[in-house]
């Protein structure tokens, strides 16, 4: 397993299999790797010739009020974890993404209106602009991202779209803990009690689910939903709400179990200093 501290490093490797016609294929990660990011690099695998996962974690996308300094860094147990797998080839993990005089940034519209958004308004630039960093500094023909952060992998699309990147991008569904938890690094945050309480932000979208396919009336069903989130012991609910699953406009509501429109249901929800997203398709 290749490992590079820097896109020359990077580029010089990925350029070589390009030249032998192999296909590479990016998992990009902030690290505090757990078996949700393996099962992306097993996705990775499946589609393209070389693997690489990238391990940065991504000043831009954090607020001065968010956890950048306290983000877990696990270098050594991430290393551990993607060689034990056998299926990576490489691991980007650059000493700096940005250089000194870094002023170009990539302002999405569109899919990263509103949602996580109106809560974190600085959030989407950052990751646009980092993932469009990755796929130029890896060389990557594909990359894969988790449906359990489902905007995000939205707004990827889009931008890879408009500015005509020619990289494909596969969705993988979201891994969850037996209990329903999407799996995520900030649930190692979570204290015995909360983690008590955190399935039932899935839970309560199951609910609303059922409940829409048996025509219940959208706003009466999603309102049910964030009573639930907090009866269960959330302290606030950002948003659920349900939306069509390509552009996400706020969906009409379901015409019963048959409807062929997709939809999806999204959620946020604050637990203690703890800030959960899930999702689920209707």
């Amino acid at each position: 397993m290749n490992i590079c501290t820097n896109r020359q490093e990077m580029l010089a490797l990925s350029a070589g299999w390009t030249k032998d016609g192999q296909t590479i294929c990016l998992v990009p990660t902030m690290g505090n790797l757990h078996d949700g990011h393996l099962s992306l690099v097993e996705v990775a695998a499946k589609t393209g010739s070389r693997v690489i996962t990238s391990i940065y974690v991504n000043p831009l996308q954090f607020a001065p009020s968010e956890d950048f300094d306290s983000y877990p860094r696990t270098t050594q147990d991430d290393l551990d974890k993607l060689d034990a797998t056998g299926l990576c080839d490489a691991v980007f993990m650059p000493q700096t993404m940005y250089e000194d005089g870094h002023a170009t940034a990539i302002k999405p519209g569109g899919v990263a209106e509103g949602l996580e958004s109106a809560a974190r308004p600085h959030f989407f630039e950052g990751v646009a602009t980092v993932v469009y960093q990755l796929l130029v500094q890896t060389g990557a023909d594909k990359a894969v991202f988790g449906e359990k952060d489902f905007q995000q992998l939205k707004v990827i699309e889009q931008m890879v779209r408009d500015l005509h990147m020619g990289v494909e991008i596969i969705a993988a569904p979201t891994m969850r803990e037996p209990d329903g938890v999407a799996m995520s690094s900030r649930n190692g945050y979570l204290n015995a009690a909360q983690r008590a309480c955190a399935p039932a932000l899935y839970q309560a979208l199951q609910e609303a689910a059922e409940a829409l396919r048996d025509g219940t009336e959208t706003q009466t069903a999603l309102t049910a939903a964030r009573q639930a989130v907090l009866a269960a012991g959330f302290d606030t609910v950002d948003y659920i709400e349900l939306c069509d699953a390509a552009s996400l406009a706020r969906h009409e509501g379901l015409n019963g179990p048959d409807d062929g429109t997709a939809a999806v249901l999204l959620a946020a929800a604050h637990i203690g200093a703890v800030r959960l997203i899930d999702n689920l398709r209707v």
